[in-house]
């Protein structure tokens, strides 16, 4: 008698174990975090962008261990990371990346800016064309001030004011 309910609970459990086991695999959500901090005394706006390690090295063809991917990395942000401040278009330079676990963090910088910021535009669409859920949240530290935004497909600029 045991024995019948056993394989019963058995035969209703194991579907529900795979089917649990497959929906956490399978909603994998994907998201970047980018610091802005404006350096006065340097007159450089400093970032640090935190991305998935799989998910970047997929993208850019190359793993985080070969000598060429500093140097694909910096293309790529160049081409997905464009900012303005007091909406004028300023460059930027990569620095550096650290692998960290599962994420790098990946260092640049913008120099030389001029006179008080009032606001900086960023268009951040690092991953948002290979993964459509893909987030990249913003969090900027200027003149003492705190603010943040969210990049997403549709909407992969925003502005803040300070």
């Amino acid at each position: 008698m045991k024995k019948k309910y056993l394989s019963k609970a058995i035969l209703i459990l194991l579907p529900l174990i795979f089917l649990s086991f497959y929906k956490l695999n399978s909603d994998q959500f994907h998201t970047s975090i980018t610091k802005v901090e404006y350096i006065q005394g340097n007159k450089t706006l400093k970032l640090s962008t935190k991305i998935n390690t799989v998910d970047i090295e997929k993208i850019l063809g190359v793993k985080a261990s070969t000598n060429t991917f500093s140097s694909s990395l910096s293309k790529y942000l160049q081409q997905n990371v464009k900012i303005s401040v007091n909406d004028v278009p300023v460059s930027f330079n990569f620095s550096s990346y650290n692998p960290d676990g599962n994420v790098i963090w990946v260092y640049y910088e913008a120099t030389n800016l001029e006179g008080l910021i009032n606001s900086i535009t960023i268009k951040n669409s690092i991953l948002i064309n290979n993964f459509p859920d893909q987030q990249n949240f913003i969090s900027f530290l200027v003149n003492g001030k705190r603010k943040s935004l969210v990049c997403k497909k549709g909407s992969e600029t925003g502005r803040v004011n300070f």
